[in-house]
């Protein structure tokens, strides 16, 4: 298992509360798949991990890379890492590691959805869309955009360097980068009814770049027919 150095700064941190993440229901899912004894084992291994790498991540002066890393990246890569040194197959791990970062995907998404706004938010989302990459896949992060493109009802762009599969390869868990996929995928499904996402490929399976897409949805005549 691969560990981060300086384990003495974590410990005078104290754990990091993975309450304040998006995996903020974490504990209670452990306690009730493993048992009170075993998955409270999971979760101190877990919490002390995440601290570790918390403390010890470059952030490049970039509080919405922290952001990032703190609510969602790590405590994932965390607990992944701490279920495989508990003994638990690879195989399993990744499954609820899918599982777990799902309910948070979908927790955002409806976020998402009760923030959208109600006046053209297809104008807004594309006027305001260098700012949302920006924001999203912060360059000072590692995230590499281009290839932006902008019409009356799509807006497209590629991901060519990629913080979820640079991350995860660092930390030795590379197949992690498709489940971060997935994540994003089910969260910006919250733009429905109003935004479609898409993405036509994918780094994390052997493209050269994943590439988004942002499309005004068609509305639905009042008088068509449902099947």
């Amino acid at each position: 298992m691969e560990r981060c150095g300086r384990p003495a700064l974590a410990a005078q941190t104290g754990n990091m509360d993975y309450e304040q993440t998006e995996l903020y229901f974490l504990k209670r899912d452990l306690l009730t798949r493993f048992g009170e004894e075993e998955g409270a084992k999971i979760f101190a291994g877990a919490s002390k991990l995440y601290t570790e790498l918390y403390v010890t991540t470059d952030y490049r002066g970039s509080k919405t890379l922290e952001t990032q890393m703190k609510r969602l990246v790590l405590p994932v890569i965390a607990l992944y890492k701490t279920l495989c040194m508990h003994g638990y197959r690879k195989a399993s791990a990744l499954g609820l590691m899918r599982t777990l970062t799902e309910r948070a995907a979908q927790n955002t998404a409806d976020i998402l959805a009760a923030q959208m706004r109600k006046i053209a938010p297809f104008r807004a989302f594309r006027r305001n869309i260098r700012n949302f990459m920006e924001y999203k896949f912060p360059s000072a992060g590692g995230w590499q955009c281009g290839g932006l493109e902008t019409d009356g009802r799509n807006i497209s762009f590629r991901i060519e360097k990629c913080l979820y599969r640079s991350i995860s390869a660092r930390f030795g868990c590379a197949e992690l980068c498709a489940v971060f996929c997935d994540y994003e995928r089910i969260a910006f499904a919250g733009l429905l009814p109003k935004i479609e996402f898409s993405c036509g490929g994918r780094l994390s399976e052997g493209h050269d770049f994943c590439s988004f897409s942002f499309k005004k949805a068609v509305k639905q005549k009042s008088g068509a027919k449902k099947k």
